[in-house]
């Protein structure tokens, strides 16, 4: 009781009166939106760095991509490699190749920060490598293996790690016909040292609206769409804190390396989705599905690709959607030491707005970018630069750093 009081008092005491503050307190507003005295900011409108266009230094499949001091680290999935780059794009260095052993990887899934160094993730071995920050191998943990379940290391902090695990699939066996599904989502803070798991938890993932039918090969085609402005959880890693939360409210729960809880909640008004909004999220969702050809995979006489458009596209006429969006669409922890909190925009919005927050939850800085921008291609935050993941004219992968301009 004592933590959370002076977890409200500080919330409290940071905001200006016109801003969002924490539950229980008055005349909250779009949390969102500009205060006044703000730092504002937002993306330049064209990169001041793109690595992977160059012949000389190709990127493969990149799986995340960090600052690290002044330059950047990316991961290779493609060629199980760590890149290290200064500020210039230029390569200091490159570390890592397909093997079992120390320093090699088979799934290169991530990579993350971790003290002044590096923490690379295998999520075929479950194992956690620790680099230097000039990617020189330091040591590794194997965390526990969870069957065929989704792993992805969220992030690092002191000498702990968040662990993401997500169920892929439809639950159950047989042929089911369409209904909401929301499978669960397990968190785990695990040490680094000896890779004990020292918290667990689980929250609501994604919502979807999804099937399992027999595809008359002896299989079954199963899966959907997400619902439209439904919500899922999602998770958060700064130096010092973990932090999950679900888009149903901005309701955040951080925790230090023991799993000792922290909870704090934003006012934050939920706007009602409109019918023209659900229309074009349904009709965009009928054109990329129908936009897409047949792939190479034939199973029982039939092109696999073509027979799960045609499963998905049936599954669109009743796909549900939400009264109300999300009160956010997404949180990520900077190399700046913020937590950044994403709106989440209605499908007419052509910017989208990211806040970042102080460890005593004061909003620090507000940065407007494109709403093309996908989620997961926003990869991290600078005190001036925004690191993000692209494709170029040929569907290569490419990483990209754009300024902060106010």
């Amino acid at each position: 009781m004592l933590a959370a009081f002076c977890l409200w008092l500080c919330a409290a005491c940071v905001d200006k009166p016109s801003d969002p503050g924490a539950t229980g307190r008055a005349g909250a507003a779009d949390l969102f939106s500009a205060w006044p005295g703000d730092e504002s900011f937002r993306l330049a409108a064209e990169p001041s760095l793109v690595v992977g266009l160059d012949e000389s230094l190709p990127l493969g499949r990149v799986s995340g991509a960090v600052f690290v001091g002044d330059g950047i680290a990316i991961a290779d999935v493609q060629s199980h490699e760590v890149l290290i780059l200064d500020a210039a794009g230029r390569l200091l260095s490159r570390h890592g190749r397909n093997g079992e052993g120390p320093g090699e990887y088979k799934n290169l899934a991530g990579i993350a920060r971790h003290a002044d160094g590096l923490i690379t993730w295998d999520a075929y071995h479950f194992r956690a490598t620790l680099l230097d920050a000039s990617g020189g191998y330091v040591g590794e943990t194997k965390l526990r293996p969870l069957g065929r379940e989704r792993s992805r290391i969220v992030g690092a902090f002191g000498n702990s790690v968040l662990h993401e695990i997500s169920q892929p699939g439809f639950p159950g066996t047989g042929a089911i016909g369409p209904m909401e599904v929301r499978q669960p989502v397990a968190y785990e803070i695990a040490r680094l040292s000896d890779g004990e798991v020292v918290f667990e938890d689980t929250l609501p993932g994604l919502e979807q609206w999804a099937a399992r039918e027999s595809d008359g090969a002896g299989g079954f085609k199963h899966g959907g769409p997400g619902v439209i402005f439904g919500r899922t959880a999602v998770s958060a890693v700064t130096d010092r804190y973990a932090y999950l939360a679900t888009t149903d409210s901005i309701t955040i729960t951080r925790y230090d390396e023991a799993g000792t809880a922290e909870e704090v909640s934003f006012e934050q008004p939920l706007e009602s989705a409109e019918a023209a909004w659900v229309r074009l999220v349904r009709d965009t969702m009928r054109a990329n599905l129908e936009s897409r050809g047949p792939g190479q995979l034939v199973i029982g006489g039939r092109n696999f690709i073509e027979v799960i458009t045609e499963f998905r596209l049936g599954l669109l006429e009743d796909l549900p959607a939400r009264p109300t969006l999300p009160a956010f669409s997404a949180m990520k922890g900077g190399a700046d030491g913020l937590l950044w909190i994403r709106e989440y925009p209605d499908p007419l919005q052509d910017q989208v707005v990211w806040v970042g927050f102080s460890e005593g939850w004061e909003r620090k800085k507000r940065i407007v970018m494109p709403a093309s921008l996908r989620i997961v291609d926003t990869l991290d935050f600078a005190e001036d630069r925004v690191l993000v993941r692209a494709e170029g004219a040929h569907d290569e992968s490419l990483i990209e750093v754009y300024e902060i301009e106010r």
